[in-house]
């Protein structure tokens, strides 16, 4: 096949594709434009971010459903593990630096931290799930930070455990 039979292909493709009515797709545009709605007050536009954020921190998968998923190995983290998790990244500028981006993030984040005999030696953000893609900056932020922070081995016996924070 030559150059110009693979041009020629090409061309009858693009028309098979692209020929649609143009006065079809005209109408269409115009008559969504004329039937935009009037824009939304503030207050409105808050009570619908809250609105869907407390719905998405509602609906997050639980944590015990997470280790269910992530298999054998991995249990629940206890309650002071979640709690010091949650004030440490509360004390960091990682949700506040995302909040910028968007003011309504909201999300739940799944924590995973491994226990040896001698305290943690892994930490991460396992799973997350937020109200918008800002949520990726506080995930990489979380994941930078939690290289430096170390629990001692009272936290919990050697294992891999996961614990859930919110974010709101």
């Amino acid at each position: 096949m030559t150059w110009k039979d693979a041009m020629l292909l090409s061309l009858l493709a693009l028309m098979a594709c692209g020929g649609g009515d143009k006065k079809k797709d005209d109408d269409e545009s115009s008559s969504a434009a004329g039937s935009a709605k009037a824009p939304e007050s503030v207050d409105q536009y808050r009570t619908r971010q809250r609105a869907f954020a407390d719905s998405v921190l509602n609906h997050s998968v639980s944590v015990t459903t997470v280790v269910e998923k992530l298999g054998k190995g991995y249990a629940v983290g206890s309650i002071r593990l979640r709690d010091t998790l949650a004030l440490l990244s509360s004390k960091t500028e990682c949700f506040s630096t995302a909040r910028k981006t968007d003011p309504y993030l909201a999300g739940t984040v799944s924590f995973f931290v491994n226990m040896s005999v001698i305290g943690s030696d892994i930490g991460r953000v396992q799973e997350s799930k937020w109200t918008s893609a800002a949520g990726n900056i506080a995930e990489a932020c979380f994941n930078e930070q939690m290289k430096a922070w170390k629990f001692d081995p009272t936290f919990g016996k050697p294992a891999a455990y996961i614990v859930q924070v919110q974010f709101k």
